[in-house]
């Protein structure tokens, strides 16, 4: 797959050239060429012209196809704690399919139509699925690379904040059509809404909080976060095993119940809560939860079950509601987690055993 400077060494322009061919700065096709930044409409269009290459062509060149995700895995796989202990290939089997199920699962719960062989495919090939939108693709890409970021803020231990957010939401929603009513890597401006499936079968419409109050909202979220990062506990020698894993796991839940609760985002939501909820767990040395394509419609009932509970988060009211709603969630995102915990677990079974082989 041709990256934009592969485009501009064929078209035999310098970087100037270019520039004053598209009528854009130097500096823009500096950090597109770099994959420092992203491209506004008006600005592919206009190096579409100016290269002769279609947007389409042009718009998965600057996205990065290839490489950038194949670095991608490669950063997570040094990022892990888990991981430690096991031989190169051991690690880098285990960081790909951990990778390939979490980018999967999390987009076909969003309706994303790629399989998950063929996520690992495009994930590790860095090539297309025919028959596969581009839309689609970029959300596998944007997945990956927003897991990416979120895995060296663990390593980092860095502090999230809104701005955090905001980038971490500009990864995931990888559309660059300009929408103001559906900004990347701000609030929300409208109020937005859903029709609920709770466990009883009978849907009914929630309205998610109020853009007014997604500021005000979002701060409380920030110090949940927050404080889920600080409890000591988590890392106490004299903890059990079960108390630690119980704890992160209501850490899990009440994250992403918060997160989704106000939903401050226009689009990309879910992707991002349960991506922003496993931060606690990856930061314990733990691997991550992972919502399982096969357990959707438990999925969707019993956070139904729970949106209609809540109803509409207000700044009076204290950002996630306790309760058996609740606590149903938190017993299914345990089990969940349960199918990661073994899969890591075989692979450090395979390192004991070739360490005893030797």
């Amino acid at each position: 797959m041709k990256s934009l400077y592969d485009y501009r060494i064929a078209s035999e322009l310098t970087q100037d050239q270019l520039a004053k061919k598209a009528g854009i700065r130097v500096a823009t096709i500096s950090a597109l060429e770099n994959g420092q930044s992203q491209p506004r409409e008006k600005t592919l269009l206009k190096l579409s012209e100016a290269l002769e290459v279609s947007i389409d062509d042009l718009r998965l060149a600057i996205k990065g196809i290839s490489e950038p995700h194949q670095t991608a895995i490669e950063q997570i796989r040094s990022d892990w704690a888990f991981l430690d202990g096991l031989d190169k290939d051991l690690r880098t089997g285990l960081a790909q399919s951990l990778v390939a199920e979490w980018t999967h699962s999390s987009t076909a719960l969003e309706g994303n139509t790629i399989s998950a062989g063929d996520t690992l495919f495009i994930l590790t090939e860095g090539l297309t699925v025919s028959g596969k939108s581009l839309r689609e693709h970029q959300e596998i890409y944007g997945h990956a690379q927003a897991l990416s970021l979120m895995s060296r803020w663990v390593k980092k231990k860095q502090a999230i904040g809104i701005e955090s957010l905001h980038q971490l939401h500009r990864e995931v929603q990888t559309d660059s059509v300009i929408d103001i009513f559906s900004p990347s890597g701000s609030w929300k401006v409208e109020t937005n809404g859903t029709m609920v499936l709770p466990s009883s079968g009978k849907s009914k419409w929630h309205e998610y909080a109020s853009p007014k109050v997604v500021p005000v909202l979002m701060k409380t979220w920030l110090k949940l976060l927050a404080e889920s990062l600080r409890d000591p506990q988590v890392k106490n020698p004299n903890w059990t095993d079960k108390a630690k894993l119980d704890y992160l796991a209501n850490a899990y839940t009440d994250i992403h119940l918060g997160f989704v609760g106000v939903h401050p985002y226009a689009d990309g939501n879910g992707r991002l809560a349960r991506l922003l909820a496993n931060i606690p767990l990856l930061r314990a040395g733990m691997p991550p939860l992972l919502v399982s394509l096969e357990q959707r419609r438990e999925y969707i009932h019993l956070l139904g079950d729970y949106t209609l509970t809540a109803g509409t988060i207000t700044p009076e009211q204290g950002i996630v509601k306790q309760g058996k709603e609740r606590d149903h969630l938190r017993d299914f995102f345990r089990s969940q987690w349960d199918t990661t915990l073994a899969h890591v677990g075989e692979f450090h079974q395979r390192q004991i055993k070739r360490d005893e082989d030797e």
